[in-house]
């Protein structure tokens, strides 16, 4: 879990179950009442209902209020700390990973740096992204290819119809690369096989190489674990990382060809034979 000192004007540190109350020792002097808020106020002022804020109470993500008689008064730390809230959502972290960078009993890196790193891991390792096209442009990319193509392509999900007169190649990278592997014989049912296979496979490994990547961050990965090391990193990984993959399965798809060529001789000549019937 990576911990964090919340970005300047939020609250720093454990969020305990406790009502925030100020440090004095270094002479910090308690808010003055024009500083403080209602629940309907800070509800206002941070854009967000007063269910909210209880929500936030209640899953330990801001203090408790302090209270002066029966009345709950806020600060501006859970102002700040709701706004900071606010602004993890909208990039789309759970609450579950904003309970994890604001509360944590010895914080060693910012959300700022956080976002920096999430950045970082969001960033595209392809520029290969799903297309959306007309039906005559999708007409054109079959059009030197035998009829029942586009079907063929729509069963094996390169396509699909939006049902509004559009349609979605989803990988054009891998439909084009389909396209040429049926110029060369190869049917479409077949180039979807090796990708589905190639996927499974390849999942397997990618995710032992993020558990490899996470557990030695800050330690043989990433030099000091912090933001602009771990982008550095990421940016360094990722050319060399689609080389590295293409190479070995280039590699283990010519010791598969030679081990058949040399333990199956046969079959081949049994293909052989079938293709020239």
């Amino acid at each position: 879990m990576i911990g964090v000192t919340v970005v300047e004007g939020c609250l720093t540190g454990t969020v305990a179950d406790e009502p925030l109350s100020p440090d004095l020792s270094d002479g910090t002097a308690e808010p003055a009442e024009s500083e403080l808020y209602t629940l309907s106020e800070l509800a206002r002022s941070a854009g967000v209902t007063e269910r909210t804020i209880r929500y936030y109470q209640s899953q330990k993500l801001i203090p408790r209020p302090d209270k002066k008689g029966r009345e709950a008064w806020y600060r501006p730390e859970h102002l700040e700390r709701i706004r900071l809230i606010v602004d993890l959502r909208d990039r789309g972290l759970s609450l579950a990973v904003i309970r994890d960078l604001v509360d944590d009993d010895d914080p060693t890196t910012t959300v700022e740096n956080w976002l920096g790193i999430d950045a970082a891991l969001r960033a595209p390792w392809s520029d290969d992204r799903p297309s959306t096209v007309g039906e005559a442009e999708l007409r054109e990319l079959v059009a030197e290819h035998p009829r029942g193509t586009l079907g063929e392509l729509i069963a094996e999900d390169f396509v699909r119809d939006n049902r509004d007169g559009t349609w979605t190649i989803v990988s054009p990278t891998l439909t084009d690369q389909a396209l040429r592997l049926l110029g060369a014989g190869i049917d479409v049912d077949v180039s979807a096989a090796i990708r589905d296979l190639l996927r499974r496979r390849m999942a397997k490994a990618v995710h032992d190489t993020v558990k490899l990547m996470v557990k030695r961050a800050g330690e043989g990965f990433a030099a000091d674990g912090g933001a602009d090391q771990f982008s550095s990193a990421l940016g360094a990984l990722r050319p060399v990382a689609r080389e590295m993959a293409s190479l070995i399965l280039a590699q283990e798809v010519e010791r598969a060809l030679a081990h058949l060529a040399e333990d199956r001789p046969r079959e081949i000549r049994g293909v052989s034979s079938r293709s020239g019937s």
